[in-house]
């Protein structure tokens, strides 16, 4: 079973981000279809927009993809702003599946990434630790 998280420590994060070709922001738009973290992806052109919703002890994972755009999301470039007041939804909450797996929605293997251990891992799997 998936454990509950605390929706009052979530933060919200906007990505802005610049693929090479439309194509590539659709690709990365696509293979991001069911994170946990993300509410909202959408491109226009080559670009990638995305609405994060993910807890403040992985606020270093967002700023990570930031600094690091194309090894991370396979963007030319990325910025991300931090949203204090979020009027909309009330209740911040993952989108977390009814099982968990080995292997992330996106792809990534939680056990072999070498930030697994600060990281909370993906909440999609069986390597998420309660981030609180």
């Amino acid at each position: 079973m998936v454990k509950k998280v605390i929706q009052e420590n979530l933060i919200c994060a906007l990505l802005f981000g610049e693929a090479e070709t439309e194509k590539q922001a659709i690709k990365i738009a696509d293979s991001y279809d069911n994170c946990p973290y993300i509410n909202l992806m959408t491109t226009v052109n080559n670009q990638l927009y995305a609405v994060f919703f993910l807890p403040r002890k992985q606020k270093w994972w967002i700023e990570y993809i930031e600094k690091n755009p194309r090894d991370t999301f396979g963007l030319k470039n990325a910025k991300v702003t931090f949203l204090e007041n979020v009027y909309y939804p009330k209740k911040l909450k993952f989108r977390i599946p009814e099982t968990v797996a080995n292997i992330s929605p996106c792809g990534a293997n939680c056990k072999e990434c070498p930030s697994m251990d600060k990281c909370s891992c993906c909440p999609a799997t069986i390597f998420y630790k309660e981030p609180y």
